[in-house]
């Protein structure tokens, strides 16, 4: 027989007495005592949490608040009079942006999404408003419905936004995310060059920051922007880019939670300390709208909102939504699922200018205020286009084979990704490879998160390979004042098997008299050797 336990009263013992009941991964819990139990210590977590100052109002009330700026005068005249294809234009940000395209003074606004498709693909348009939006029940997979709809509406601008949009759903339906990814994006960027369009604007995910990623969701988008930024350089069209983080009008969290509240059920949050950044979206339509105006020929620049707040806690989200309902309703934490796992490596911030950090832009996309103040701009690291193109065409044959597990498929990103960020790698300086190293390996801070170096192994090892015969101890000691913080981490990436000849390498830096010692380096290792 389970017995209550004595009222916790602080929020840590409170999560904690929680997480002994139902441990993480745990199915969900069914037993009336289990949930009875639960509902009291989540009735003494939201206690806690007042007793701090905190439910007091909707965790996102400055979020839903917050504007950008829009360069309307400026994006009026881009649209006015032409015609503006959307894909995705039926989802939440793409039905958005068609009416707005409309009232901006587009000619026509055709919109492309499969939400209608069932099995067939309906290439009659349907028109409405006076003949200003037609509406195409495609999917951007299908080429040749593509190539039609190219062909009938001669489309001026392009925005590209149609994708998967769950990390979790991606995990589990593979082989449609990545076509739908690559597949679609190379489809657009071909009938884009093809039918003489003006500018495509493409819709990407802050994810896409990481410099190492094997989710799903996150390494198809980080594909597609080099897939994009590939196009820009060659091309003929304009091409630009916005990264969204979180939406809060289309929330699966929120939803999520919304919906078990309504059905009086027991709520799910993957795990305590999780954070979620979020915009709304009228800053994602001026993104996409501004990016008209700041995009340049041959070269991708990207937007994103320069201020995003603070991230919020979603068990935060979770008591405050129960409150709102006037219910009294259990949580458990589950444990994190596929598509949501990878720890922020906090490398991945350009922490010589901490008030400007900005988590949706990683320290090596070199990138600044925009004018108006409301904006980031910034562009990708340069990489091999010879390597993207291996990939490309891998991933291709592998998705077109449907006898092949799909497991295949993610393995082949991950690879991808991996081989194409050493390309970046390879092209980074030194001192910047060993700030990235540096800032991602704080001890103190691996600590208060519960985490290894191991959670962060890939991307170690990485920046190791990056840094092996190319280091001198001059650059060395302008990174680290104190060369036994060095010494220190080289120690614990004893711990990584797979780098141990750049560990070698890494300790003879630290211990050389010399402030040179590329001569030491005999055979460098062979992730490098596709380098050009």
């Amino acid at each position: 027989m389970l017995l209550p336990a004595a009222r916790a009263t602080s929020k840590s013992n409170i999560i904690q007495r929680i997480q002994e009941i139902v441990p993480l991964g745990s199915p969900e819990p069914q037993d009336p005592q289990v949930l009875t139990i639960l509902t009291e210590l989540t009735a003494d977590l939201i206690q806690a949490y007042q007793a701090e100052g905190q439910l007091q109002e909707d965790p996102f009330t400055d979020v839903w608040k917050r504007t950008i700026h829009l360069y309307e005068s400026a994006v009026s005249s881009r649209v006015q009079g032409k015609v503006v294809l959307v894909t995705g234009g039926e989802g939440c940000v793409g039905s958005e942006l068609v009416k707005k395209l409309v009232e901006l003074g587009a000619r026509q606004v055709v919109s492309v999404d499969k939400a209608r498709c069932a099995n067939l693909y309906n290439l009659t348009p349907n028109k409405v408003q006076k003949q200003a939006i037609a509406l195409y029940a495609a999917d951007i997979r299908n080429y040749p419905a593509l190539k039609y709809i190219f062909e009938t509406e001669k489309p001026d601008i392009v925005f590209h936004l149609a994708a998967q949009r769950l990390p979790g759903l991606a995990e589990v339906q593979i082989r449609e995310t990545v076509t739908t990814a690559i597949c679609g994006t190379q489809h657009i960027i071909q009938l884009c060059e093809e039918y003489g369009v003006q500018q495509c604007i493409f819709a990407s995910t802050g994810k896409a920051a990481r410099y190492f990623t094997a989710e799903v969701y996150a390494a198809s988008k980080k594909l597609c922007e080099w897939q994009i930024a590939q196009a820009a350089q060659k091309g003929n069209v304009t091409y630009g880019m916005v990264r969204f983080t979180h939406m809060l009008n289309n929330s699966s969290v929120c939803q999520q939670i919304s919906d078990k509240i309504q059905q009086s059920k027991i709520i799910n949050i993957h795990a305590p300390h999780r954070y979620i950044t979020a915009q709304n979206i009228h800053e994602a339509l001026h993104l996409l709208l501004n990016a008209l105006v700041l995009s340049q020929p041959k070269t991708l620049k990207f937007l994103t909102v320069r201020n995003l707040g603070w991230p919020t806690e979603t068990l935060e989200i979770a008591l405050y939504k129960i409150i709102e309902s006037g219910k009294q309703l259990p949580i458990y934490f589950q444990g994190l699922l596929p598509g949501y796992e990878e720890p922020c490596f906090l490398g991945q911030f350009d922490w010589s200018q901490p008030t400007e950090i900005n988590l949706l832009i990683n320290a090596l996309e070199n990138s600044q205020v925009e004018a108006s103040g409301d904006m980031m701009i910034a562009e990708l690291a340069c990489f091999s286009s010879k390597v993207l193109d291996k990939h490309l065409s891998i991933i291709r044959t592998l998705t077109d084979n449907l006898s092949l597990p799909e497991a295949n498929i993610k393995y082949e990103l991950k690879t991808a990704i991996k081989e194409v960020t050493t390309s970046i790698f390879a092209q980074t300086s030194p001192q910047t490879l060993l700030k990235i190293l540096k800032w991602g390996t704080n001890p103190k801070q691996l600590v208060s998160e519960g985490i290894s170096l191991e959670h962060h192994r890939d991307i170690i090892e990485l920046i190791a390979q990056g840094l092996y015969g190319r280091l001198t101890q001059k650059c060395l000691l302008e990174t680290y004042k104190n060369i036994i913080e060095f010494e220190t981490l080289v120690k614990s990436l004893e711990t990584l098997p797979s780098i141990q000849q750049e560990v070698t390498y890494l300790k003879a830096v630290s211990q050389s008299n010399s402030y040179d010692i590329s001569s030491m380096v005999s055979i460098p290792p062979s992730s490098f050797a596709f380098c050009s």
